[in-house]
């Protein structure tokens, strides 16, 4: 049986690949531990030490014997916010699981780069499947657009996964993937 010599257009797919899986899980991961700067809200202080000081502090237009009809009384107002609340409670669960799938999507995308340099097939619909997940998950992304960065970074996203799934969908890449019964019947 004599080796088939893997296309370019194969190695370029696995390369733009593994760019693709670190762009997408890479980001995640880094702003899973805010090592961007700009990690998500489940990262970040929900008030921003507005509620350190727990008592309500009248400004100095009030009278310090109190209030009319209560003198000696001094206002007091504690929030109620003893724990995590709603959204930020919520955000504190699902983070884990997102970082297990960003971890799960790079070592998947490492898997599906090293079969493809190996020319094969199951690879190229491992890395296919995986382009068109990133471009369904990314999709909404794009319709609430928050920042240019963030605009560039799915369009970027997006971009590279198309190369992808173009990249293994052209005739030569197609070739190398096909099984000797396959190219008879092509001749």
């Amino acid at each position: 049986m004599e080796a088939t010599r893997r296309p370019t257009v194969v190695t370029i797919a696995a390369i733009v690949l593994i760019l693709l899986a670190l762009l997408v899980a890479g980001l995640g991961i880094a702003n899973q531990f805010n090592l961007l700067g700009r990690g998500g809200l489940a990262g970040r202080a929900l008030f921003n030490n507005s509620l350190r000081s727990r008592n309500f502090l009248p400004p100095n237009g009030f009278p310090s014997g109190g209030f009319g009809n209560n003198p000696g009384t001094t206002p007091n107002f504690i929030p109620n916010r003893t724990g995590l609340t709603g959204i930020t409670r919520l955000l504190g669960i699902i983070r884990p699981v997102i970082f297990g799938l960003d971890i799960v999507l790079l070592l998947l995308a490492v898997v599906a780069a090293i079969g493809l340099f190996r020319t094969k097939r199951w690879a190229a619909i491992m890395a296919i499947v995986l382009a068109v997940l990133t471009i369904v998950v990314t999709i909404p992304g794009m319709l609430r657009i928050f920042s240019a960065v963030t605009f560039i970074e799915n369009l970027v996203r997006i971009l590279l996964a198309v190369a992808v799934i173009v990249l293994l969908l052209l005739p030569a890449s197609r070739k190398s993937f096909a099984s000797p019964q396959e190219m008879d019947m092509d001749v």
